[in-house]
């Protein structure tokens, strides 16, 4: 296919200053990487952090963003799971690089094979935009920090990947605190995928939609209950919560997630969270706590990586097993990522924010 020469991107000139548009070389891709015309850009709660504080940045100006959704223009060296013309959702990753020919916020980006999915015609790509940060966040938390035994990606899955057997000690359920964000949403799919009862906390609002993607029990976090509520639906269930995810990881979350964690009486409990642990907020010693560290896919985890989003997910999708999250379009292109930005510090619940490019 035809790559141009030059693309638009939208930069990040300095820490805490609004993104401008400028032109950029457009990159070659190296060794198992592809080049990507974005079609969807989606935003993430990391990036207004990065914009606002530096974080991760080694250098400026900056190309910000992870999720994108497109069409193949060029492949490296060493790629044959994709060609010209593919339709892709992937995970760039200038987080972990430094390098902004990684970076989502441009018409092109340079993006690993390992971490890029085929996406099916019946899924957009507004949908298609939505997942890789989402999906990725879930199976890290899941199959690396849990430790749980991956689900079949075999059509109508349902049973736990033979390469991947449950232990004796592997839970029965989870709870998943932050339900309706994209993490949260995917979490409990993927989850329900890997035959666990899921326990998961929302909006109220929300509770019909997370329904419908597999979660059995439903709490409003809002509810001076919250915990004892959960306590009961466990033991109503058979069953006691001794994994966790929280995919929103504030000291107001964490702390009745421990507590529920605590309650339970399995020898064996832990927990993923999405940010670091809060300095003021005392950790238990029964419960093994580790921080989801997306960038792992690209390095430590790059099998998880190749398993989840060249096999697992394409698959997953086609059936219908897993649903994109719900999302929104923000008008303006690039010139729309600084508003998005914008938006998402104040806060979104329940939808991922794009832009079309």
């Amino acid at each position: 296919m035809t790559t141009s020469s030059t693309h638009i991107a939208a930069l990040l000139p300095a820490t805490a200053k609004d993104l401008v548009l400028e032109k950029r070389q457009t990159p070659s891709p190296g060794a198992g990487e592809v080049l990507i015309r974005n079609h969807v850009i989606a935003i993430n709660p990391v990036d207004w952090k990065r914009q606002t504080w530096g974080f991760r940045i080694s250098a400026y100006p900056a190309v910000l963003g992870a999720d994108v959704c497109g069409i193949v223009t060029d492949v490296g060296s060493s790629v044959t799971a994709f060609k010209p013309g593919d339709r892709v959702f992937s995970l760039a990753h200038s987080f972990c690089s430094g390098n902004n020919d990684h970076g989502a916020f441009q018409d092109y980006t340079v993006t690993n094979a390992a971490a890029t999915g085929s996406l099916p015609k019946d899924i957009s790509f507004q949908q298609g935009a939505t997942l890789p940060t989402a999906v990725g966040t879930a199976c890290m938390a899941l199959f690396d920090v849990l430790d749980l035994p991956r689900p079949s990606i075999k059509k109508h899955a349902s049973q736990v990947d033979s390469s991947s057997e449950p232990s004796p000690l592997s839970p029965t359920s989870i709870l998943v605190w932050g339900g309706a964000s994209s993490a949260g949403s995917m979490t409990i799919q993927i989850a329900r995928l890997a035959g666990l009862t899921v326990f998961a906390t929302a909006s109220e609002r929300h509770h019909a939609y997370l329904r419908s993607l597999g979660a059995s029990v439903l709490v409003d976090y809002h509810s001076p209950t919250v915990v004892e509520d959960l306590i009961a639906a466990a033991e109503r269930a058979g069953t006691q919560i001794s994994h966790a995810v929280d995919t929103i990881s504030a000291p107001q979350t964490l702390a009745p997630v421990v507590q529920i964690l605590s309650r339970s009486t399995a020898a064996n409990k832990k927990l993923a969270h999405t940010v670091g642990w809060p300095a003021d907020l005392p950790k238990s010693d029964n419960i093994e706590n580790q921080w989801v560290a997306a960038d792992d896919l690209w390095e430590r985890r790059q099998d998880l990586s190749v398993w989840l989003y060249n096999e697992a997910m394409p698959e997953w999708l086609e059936q219908g097993d897993i649903m994109p999250a719900r999302y929104r379009v923000i008008d303006g292109g690039l010139s729309g990522l600084q508003g998005a930005l914008d938006e998402l510090k104040k806060g979104v619940s329940g939808e991922k924010l794009v832009v079309e490019v």
